[in-house]
This record gives structure tokens, C-alpha cells and sequence, in this order.
């Protein structure tokens, strides 16, 4: 696990900057693959640090400057004992796991009438969690430009790559290329951010070949041929009755609201680009004296992206989220 650290503030309430979480996930996902396996995530260490007087809590009652997801719990239950992290595949506000076709080399998902595609639960199928938000000081926070996702492995492409999967000379760690992540404020979405675009999984529908790209521009977009996607161009699924449709989040979505790779800046100065603002603290104090808010994240491994395969099966990869925290003027 990473040693990371939250920066000090460039300003004096100005800019605060606060790690919210850090996750190293050991992420076991077959994607269309899926049989009788037991998929599952576990996860470590994951924290939050604060340097600055806000304070978060899970539940709007026990506060502190620093919370650890291990101690997320719903009634009682903590929700990492139970999470699975499977493949889903959904827009941020529904996911669904798709019914399977299976075939030699690969697998596709029924989308005939007749097939039933499971609802994915939330905190067992993907992770969903509310952060609460509170300061004696007016800010508006941020998703901040510094949040990342890696390969645990610090090779991923050759002969000498880490956690090397047996389909080809890349590491399974590249799983992280289907990583999503969707922050909301209350019920409106903000934004889905595509943490890794870069890593490209080529897979021609009937071949057991497979070859890793990283940063090569894209030429066939296809939901059902597996060869991968341009990095704007991401499917999934929408389910609504019987009818399962392939969708392009980018084109489902408004632009504002998918970020693939790079995020708004937020790093030197208050941003004019408020797409990732995500909650304001202000208006009238509590009894205690904060201003308080609230934000909703999302996370999942999307089994609709070419990342999500059997191929990258007990892939790693590290997940900082960040905030940056402004004084309202």
C-alpha cells in the first residue's frame, strides 16, 4: 500500500486538500465469463485523512478527520465483510448482472426477451457509500484532480510485468481499465469518471488471443466483437422491462458528466469549472456550529468494458479519491 499523504494547505482555508479514500483492491472478475465462480474484492487500509477542521462521518453522528471503510456499517453489518465486487453493468444508477451465453473462447450476454438479468445489490455487487460532510468555516468541495487509479504493479505491459496473467505478456493488474466511479449529490448525478481509458484489452469475439495496448488510438467501437473501445466510448447495458439495450455512456450522458482519464483541474486555484463540485457547506449552522453536507459514491467494475475479462482474473490495482475544499467568497 501506498503511503499517501494529504497536502497542506496552499492558503489558510483557501485550499484544503483531503484524501477520502485509499483502496487496494485484489479484484477476482471473470466479466462475461462468469460461471460458477466465486467472485469477490477484498480490500485494506482504507482511510480517510483530513487536513483541515472538516470533519466526516459515515453516518451523521460519529465524527471524525479520519474514517477507515472498514468501519462502514449498515444495520449493524460492517459491508466489506460482505462485499463480492462482481462485474455489473449500469450507468451509475442501475446496474444489473447480465444472464451469460457461454461459448469456447468467450461468452456474451442474453439479451433475448426471455432471458432475467439479476439487479445488483448495493455493498454486496458494487460499493455504495454516503460521506458526511461538516466545518465550522464555509466551503465548497471539490472532486479533486489528484484522485487516481493504478495497477498495483508498476509494469504492465512485457515479459517482466507483475502479476503477469497467463493469456499474454500483460498483468492482470490492467482490471483497473474497468474501473467506474459516479459521485452524487443527493439524487443528482454529478459525474462518471473512467479512471483508466489508456489500457485497451483486445479480444476478437471467437478467439482465445489476447493482446494488451496502452494509449493507442481506438478503431472499432463495438458492444458485442470485444475488440476495445475508443476512450470516450464506453458501453453497458440498460435494462428497462425484457428489452437490454447497449448504450455509449458518452452519449447517454451528457459530456459534463463523463471523465475519462484526465479530471478538471483543482489543484492551483478555486476552479471556474464546477462540474466536480460536489457539496457546499453554508446557509445556517447546526446546533453544534458546522455547516453541514452530504456526497454519494459509487464504485464498480464495469463488465461491459473490454478491461472486465477472464484474462485479467485476481487483477490489483490502488484507488485515492480525493477532495479539494475552497473558502466560499
Amino acid at each position: 500500500m501506498k503511503n499517501i499523504k494529504a497536502k497542506s494547505s496552499k492558503k489558510p482555508i483557501i485550499i484544503v486538500n483531503l484524501v477520502l479514500i485509499t483502496v487496494l483492491m485484489v479484484v477476482a472478475v471473470y466479466a462475461w465469463f462468469a460461471v460458477n465462480a466465486d467472485n469477490h474484492v477484498k480490500m485494506y487500509d482504507i482511510e480517510v485523512h483530513s487536513d483541515n477542521p472538516l470533519q466526516l462521518s459515515f453516518d451523521g453522528t460519529t465524527w471524525s478527520e479520519g474514517l477507515n471503510l472498514n468501519d462502514f456499517a449498515i444495520d449493524g453489518k460492517k459491508v466489506l465483510e460482505n462485499m463480492k465486487f462482481i462485474e455489473v453493468t449500469g450507468d451509475g444508477s442501475k446496474f444489473n448482472i447480465p444472464t451469460l451465453i457461454q461459448h469456447d473462447n468467450y461468452a456474451l450476454p442474453d439479451t433475448s426477451t426471455s432471458s432475467v438479468w439479476k439487479v445488483a445489490a448495493a455493498n454486496e455487487d458494487y460499493l455504495d457509500f454516503t460521506v458526511h460532510m461538516r466545518s465550522q468555516d464555509p466551503l465548497d468541495v471539490y472532486f479533486s484532480s489528484a484522485s487516481f487509479a493504478e495497477p498495483s504493479s508498476s509494469v504492465v505491459i512485457g515479459a517482466d510485468c507483475g502479476n503477469k496473467s497467463s493469456y499474454g505478456d500483460f498483468s492482470k493488474d490492467c482490471i483497473v481499465g474497468a474501473l467506474r466511479v459516479a459521485a452524487y449529490k443527493d439524487t443528482d448525478r454529478k459525474f462518471i469518471w473512467i479512471t483508466n481509458p489508456e489500457y485497451h484489452l483486445d479480444n476478437v469475439k471467437g478467439s482465445s488471443s489476447y493482446a494488451m495496448e496502452v494509449d493507442k488510438t481506438a478503431s472499432t467501437v463495438s458492444a458485442t466483437n470485444f475488440t476495445w473501445n475508443n476512450p470516450y466510448t464506453h458501453f453497458y447495458y440498460e435494462v428497462s422491462g425484457t428489452t437490454k439495450t447497449a448504450k455509449s455512456l458518452s452519449s447517454t450522458l451528457a459530456n459534463s458528466q463523463v471523465f475519462a482519464g484526465n479530471l478538471p483541474n483543482t489543484e492551483s486555484a478555486k476552479p471556474a469549472d464546477t462540474r466536480t463540485l460536489l457539496g457546499t457547506l453554508d446557509g445556517t449552522k447546526n446546533a453544534d456550529g458546522y455547516y453541514e453536507d452530504t456526497v454519494t459514491f459509487r464504485v464498480w467494475i464495469e463488465g461491459c468494458d473490454t478491461e472486465a475479462r477472464r484474462a485479467l482474473v485476481n487483477g490489483k490495482f490502488n484507488l485515492t479519491i480525493m477532495l479539494d475544499s475552497f473558502a466560499i467568497q
